[in-house]
């Protein structure tokens, strides 16, 4: 069992932020069968592991929901499905029965594959329907994991799924006690961007990668040599098109897809016919077989070079007018050499052969790097999708001045800028608190017992926001601007305000156009949508028919659904001119009373349960 705890805010409605508040103790249980896959297995210590582990703990950070991941045997995963059972369930299979009872969400598998052009018998991802909000967190959760996070928990995890998956292999224990290191020929020429380079004096790369976890499944160490004389194990990057290769042992990882590349003067071409009157250039790390050289021989001169970069000084001298390989290879080799500007690629001919790892003499080493060789297809698009992208390992120190003395203007011109924003923002604000004092003043002048009210208003709707757990932007403001929820009454007529009896039909629909008045001066002031709100909606009900736009339930704003519970509860305590007070447990009566009517039931249970802080400020204020 695997629990995950920890808060963190993510970008919800406030329906779905709603039921996550009421939920935040709820465990949600997910459901998994046969956990022998890459994205689920059971490790060695018989703990879980795998991708889905990562994306469950991205949703606690994100949401701060707790799962509870259990594995269960087929038959009792059927009969839970059969039965509406699980909050989660994975490895679900979608047929009509279980549709009426879970909404189906793509594994991330197939996140990216039109949801009609899955398979039904497929494995999905399925939420029980009487959890909506949760479907729509996980539905997006599934979306906002992105390919490259994917791409780091699958190089994570598939040593560990791997090593698990073969530890009683005979292959593995044999290869164990064959070798105390394994030899990887590298290319002796240097680079070969992305599947071989160096970077900060480490091997790194596409090829390199896939090596480690073999090392890792083995438990044997790398060890690594240039020299093709040496008697070595793997060739990290082999080719069918090379004079010396063992390609009845070798596995492909890459399509070369060839590209001409010229200088920017040069014309762009069509086909390898136009270039046979040039001088060419080819990049081999190594000697080239004769069926290559053969297809080659139609060019009038060609050049050899044993790296990309001596083949693109080759281009720059004018030693040749094109120069041909593979597009990946030679253009990130353009970009570490920053020569943008002055190469360009004039064609493109498709693709011709392929590099991969050549296993000389091992059979059985030859086996075990096939199997743990991403092949299926949700493992190597994502492997892969690594060699999309160029990878940087020189630095332009020249650019790197530059940008560095444009960027140090900027932040001084910024410093300057910021620091007249603050004394404007602070200004600003003391503007703001000064008008916010004027009209609770003009307030408290025309009614004297209104200071008091505005007053405790502020406290109660802190209060509860506090216990809803709301932002600390959503708290201040609330309880600095709540003060002004019938600030449009300064607009009412005092013969309204203060009549002593019951109002007219006539004399209430004037008085119920004070939060019209008041919505204008608060735009007027810009104090933002919190105070808005609370000043239009603060007499709206929960059951739809309060005014002035007859809103219900959760379509009424927070702010003012808060308001509208501490500006009663006041209103029922003060003694006025037409009324005596009631006590605090008479106001307590009628508010509970009214849950699910007049107020939010949450916030009520919110009040009933801090209803003494009430009290408290009613009697200290």
């Amino acid at each position: 069992m695997i629990i995950f705890t920890q808060i963190f805010s993510l970008n919800l409605t406030d329906k779905e932020k709603y039921w996550l508040d009421k939920n935040k103790s709820k465990v949600i249980n997910v459901y998994f069968y046969n956990p022998n896959h890459i994205y689920f297995f059971q490790k060695e210590n018989g703990k879980l592991g795998g991708v889905y582990l990562d994306f469950f703990k991205k949703i606690t950070d994100k949401t701060g929901l707790k799962f509870n991941i259990t594995v269960k045997q087929r038959e009792d995963l059927r009969n839970l499905l059969k039965n509406g059972e699980g909050d989660i369930v994975f490895n679900s299979s979608r047929v009509e029965s279980r549709e009426k009872l879970y909404y189906y969400i793509p594994t991330l598998e197939d996140k990216f594959t039109p949801k009609n052009e899955i398979p039904v018998s497929n494995s999905w991802l399925s939420v029980n329907k009487n959890l909506p909000e949760l479907y729509s967190i996980v539905k997006k959760s599934t979306i906002d994991f992105s390919n490259s996070e994917i791409l780091e928990s699958l190089k994570k995890e598939r040593p560990i799924f791997y090593k698990t998956l073969l530890k009683k292999d005979k292959r593995v224990l044999e290869l164990r006690k064959k070798y105390s290191s394994i030899k990887v020929l590298l290319p002796p020429s240097g680079d070969v961007l992305p599947f071989v380079y160096k970077y900060k004096n480490k091997n790194e790369g596409y090829a390199i990668d896939r090596l480690n976890e073999l090392s890792f499944v083995l438990g044997v160490p790398l060890v690594y040599t240039k020299n093709s004389n040496e008697k070595y194990d793997i060739k990290a990057v082999d080719s069918s098109i090379f004079a010396e290769t063992n390609s009845d042992k070798y596995i492909p990882y890459y399509k070369i897809g060839v590209a001409v590349f010229s200088r920017i003067s040069e014309n762009f071409i069509d086909s390898s016919e136009e270039t046979y009157s040039k001088s060419v250039g080819f990049v081999s790390i190594e000697n080239l077989n004769s069926d290559f050289l053969k297809n080659i021989s139609h060019f009038e001169k060609y050049i050899k070079y044993k790296d990309s970069d001596a083949a693109l000084n080759g281009l720059l001298k004018g030693e040749i007018d094109y120069l041909y390989g593979d597009f990946k290879i030679i253009y990130m080799a353009i970009e570490n050499k920053y020569l943008e500007k002055d190469i360009k690629v004039s064609g493109f001919l498709g693709g011709y052969a392929t590099l991969g790892f050549g296993v000389p003499h091992d059979v059985e080493l030859f086996e075990l790097l096939d199997i743990i060789f991403p092949n299926k297809l949700f493992e190597s698009s994502i492997l892969q999708s690594e060699l999309k992208f160029s990878k940087k390992i020189n630095i332009n120190y020249e650019y790197f001045l530059f940008v560095a003395a444009v960027l140090i203007t900027i932040i001084l011109i910024l410093a300057y800028l910021l620091k007249k924003m603050f004394l404007a923002q602070l200004k600003g604000k003391r503007i703001t608190k000064a008008l916010v004092h004027s009209f609770e003043a003009a307030n408290e002048l025309n009614d004297e017992d209104t200071g008091h009210h505005i007053l405790r208003v502020n406290l109660y709707s802190k209060l509860l926001a506090q216990q809803l757990k709301c932002s600390s932007k959503f708290i201040n403001e609330i309880g600095e601007y709540a003060s002004l929820h019938d600030v449009g009454k300064i607009g009412i007529s005092d013969t309204i305000l203060k009549k002593p009896g019951k109002l007219t039909e006539e004399e209430f629909q004037k008085m119920k156009e004070h939060v019209i008045l008041g919505k204008k001066l608060i735009d007027k002031m810009e104090l933002g949508t919190i105070a808005s709100n609370l000043v239009l909606y603060h007499h709206e009900r929960w059951d739809g028919k309060g005014y002035c736009s007859g809103l219900k339930s959760t379509d009424i704003p927070l702010e003012a659904r808060i308001v509208a519970l501490a500006d009663v509860y006041d209103a029922l305590r003060q003694t006025r001119v037409y009324k005596e007070g009631f006590s605090h447990e008479k106001a307590v009566d009628i508010i509970q009373k009214e849950s699910g009517k007049h107020f939010d039931p949450d916030i009520v249970k919110i009040f009933l349960e801090f209803n003494k802080e009430f009290e408290n400020i009613f009697r200290n204020n």
